[in-house]
């Protein structure tokens, strides 16, 4: 959706777990950026849309504000 955008809360710092290419369990903590980049892309692999984070109401206007843009 360019030209809309909105401030989307993540947290400050996570641990994850992941499986490496021979398949052995690893753990990370990550803080700050790092953390933000880690939410950001495992929420891409899950099918999770930015826009699918805000209310119901806010979402709305957001898919408005963007309709207008592109018409």
């Amino acid at each position: 959706m360019p030209g809309v955008n909105d401030e989307v809360e993540r947290h400050a710092r996570i641990r994850i777990r992941c499986q490496d290419v021979y398949g052995n369990m690893q753990t990370e903590d990550s803080d700050g950026l790092r953390a933000v980049c880690h939410q950001h892309e495992i929420e891409q692999l899950d099918g999770m849309f930015w826009i699918g984070r805000p209310s119901r109401l806010k979402r709305e206007r957001l898919i408005k504000r963007f309709e207008k843009m592109s018409a």
